[in-house]
């Protein structure tokens, strides 16, 4: 899969994108919502993992935008957060959101969670 990554901790970003890396898919970085939206809208990938929280653009605004964009719609879009109680995960599903990881990742099991994620949202 063609997945976007999108989180304002570098250590974290990088930890992410070996994982999908090494489970074979092709991985897009940012460290912010506002630069990698040019990208999601010339060249849409099939999955955007976002943090929630970030400066700029948060991960809801992302994903917002992305439900209203007919041409990015079959995107499949999952948010990561320490916020984790029901009030954020409920924000998440009203904004379209795939699936919800909740922080700290364990990145053992980052990729397969990706993936159960969007298996089950096709």
């Amino acid at each position: 899969m063609k997945i976007v990554l999108v989180d304002d901790d570098p250590d974290l970003l990088e930890i992410l994108y070996l994982a999908l890396e090494q489970d074979g898919h092709n991985v897009t970085t940012s460290p912010a919502g506002a630069p990698i939206v040019p990208l999601l809208k010339s060249d849409p990938p099939d999955v955007l993992i976002t943090d929630l929280m970030m400066a700029e653009l948060t991960g809801l605004e992302l994903c917002e935008m992305i439900k209203e964009s007919a041409r990015m719609s079959g995107m499949k879009v999952i948010l990561m957060s320490a916020r984790t109680d029901d009030l954020w995960k409920t924000k998440a599903k009203e904004c379209g959101a795939a699936g919800f990881i909740d922080k700290p990742i364990d990145p053992i099991t980052f990729a397969a969670d990706v993936d159960q994620i969007v298996a089950n949202a096709t």
